[in-house]
């Protein structure tokens, strides 16, 4: 079959409609955090899909994450005013005692290791603002997705306080747990109301005319509450694979993560699994490819990679040079724009995606006749893990949080979801991978 032909098989294989259906299944069990009921169903429903297609398929057990459910979070003020807060705890936040946990406020602007020098934070909240999209000036360290988070729990704070990037009453949730959880609470609270407690904490435009100050620097004190609780359990990632015909020990891979962090996890990540699925469907009838294929779906992504670094240690780290490429996809739902990253943050290192795979996806898109762009990222995804074993890898991204705000709330439903859109992300991975798994 020449290479026209392919594409033209391909493009006719691929069916929006029944990635819409793949997306509408994973919503329904939103949200599905790492190593709960919800994940499993979803990991049972990829399993499912991939058997239907005709690809080889099996499941592995990830092992080392807490089941985390929420259940009540209440933020309020209560010095120098009182003043009840809209807030929900963030994925993985400690729970606190029914009378909560009280403690003063620091705001560390956008929390770099710098910001945070001189200042006492034991026993007090901290406040940074949310991280800025398509920079590398994130603070991030490496026990957490988001945040110096250790270096901060070793310095006695009591909790954490994050705000939404996204203007209106709208909870959106960043991330700062690992897999095993927080200690302490740590909550999100919307725009305004982060806006308002810099004001408190800085220039006191916030506090009424009535308001006798009796102390210089009178302190923003708030207490939250957390009803969540969480277990020992485990992940499960699930691999289709289509075997090699002539070089079947060499891998090109597609990873896309099904768990998610807050709502129904549409645009993150329900949507990069279903062209994942269809991907797979797609190339099954294509017969065999010179060097295997597998389909990654991968569990606690929004715990730092623990899945992708799973699958790494399991199967990469004992063989690097059999991995010829990945393709990672996430937040690809929507958006005003296709991106490809060039280098972002993960868990405290800079990784650098492969030029050589970029420049070939790159390519297949003019040849397809898309347009797509380089740009770096704030954080990475589950091509980290696989940047730092040496695999080339290229991350596939349209949601970035200045082009699409709604990532991490409940807006991030079916209803937003461009799905016409997924077909051309599936012509352009189907096309990727078979060229990567010939040439």
């Amino acid at each position: 079959m020449t290479t026209d032909q392919t594409k033209h098989e391909i493009r006719g294989h691929i069916s929006a409609v029944r990635m819409a259906e793949d997306v509408k299944r994973l919503v329904a069990l939103g949200p599905r955090h790492a190593a709960t009921e919800a994940e499993w169903k979803a990991a049972e429903y990829v399993e499912g899909e991939f058997l239907k297609s005709g690809v080889k398929t099996r499941v592995d057990k990830v092992p080392g994450i807490r089941a985390w459910y929420h259940h009540d979070t209440r933020v309020r003020v209560v010095k120098p005013v009182e003043q009840e807060l809209t807030g929900v705890a963030i994925l993985g936040s400690g729970r606190t005692s029914r009378e909560g946990v009280e403690g003063d406020l620091v705001y560390v602007g956008q929390g770099k290791l710098e910001d945070y020098q001189g200042l006492e934070l034991k026993g007090k909240y901290v406040m940074r603002d949310p991280p800025r999209a398509l920079t590398l000036d994130n603070p991030t360290d490496e026990t957490a997705p988001q945040g110096p988070t250790d270096m901060l729990l070793k310095r006695g704070v009591c909790g954490f306080l994050e705000h939404s990037r996204v203007k209106g009453r709208i909870l959106q949730t960043d991330l700062l747990s690992g897999p095993q959880g927080l200690p302490v609470p740590a909550v999100a609270v919307t725009y305004e109301d982060g806006q308002y407690l810099k004001e408190l904490c800085r220039e006191w435009y916030a506090v009424p005319k009535w308001f006798k100050r009796t102390e210089a620097n009178s302190p923003v004190r708030l207490r939250v509450w957390v009803d969540a609780e969480s277990k020992e359990s485990h992940g499960l990632n699930v691999i289709g694979s289509i075997e090699g015909r002539e070089l079947p020990d060499e891998k090109v891979l597609l990873v896309a993560h099904h768990d998610n962090a807050f709502g129904p996890g549409a645009c993150d990540n329900a949507t990069a699994v279903a062209v994942n699925l269809e991907t797979a469907r797609v190339l099954a009838r294509l017969g065999k490819p010179r060097r295997t294929i597998e389909f990654v779906s991968t569990t606690a992504e929004e715990y730092g990679e623990t899945g992708a670094s799973a699958y790494v240690d399991k199967y990469v780290k004992p063989n690097p040079s059999a991995y010829k490429a990945c393709l990672v996809m996430d937040i690809i739902g929507n958006g005003d724009h296709l991106y490809y990253i060039t280098e972002s943050i993960c868990l405290g290192k800079l990784v650098r995606n492969s030029p050589e795979v970029n420049e070939v996806l790159k390519g297949m898109c003019g040849d397809l006749g898309y347009e797509i762009r380089g740009t770096p990222l704030e954080y990475a995804s589950d091509d980290g893990p696989f940047i730092m074993a040496g695999v080339p890898t290229s991350y596939l991204a349209k949601l970035i949080s200045s082009s699409w705000p709604w990532l991490h709330t409940y807006m991030d439903d079916f209803e937003v979801v461009d799905v016409n859109g997924l077909a051309v992300m599936a012509e352009i991975t189907a096309n990727t991978l078979w060229r990567l798994a010939n040439e």
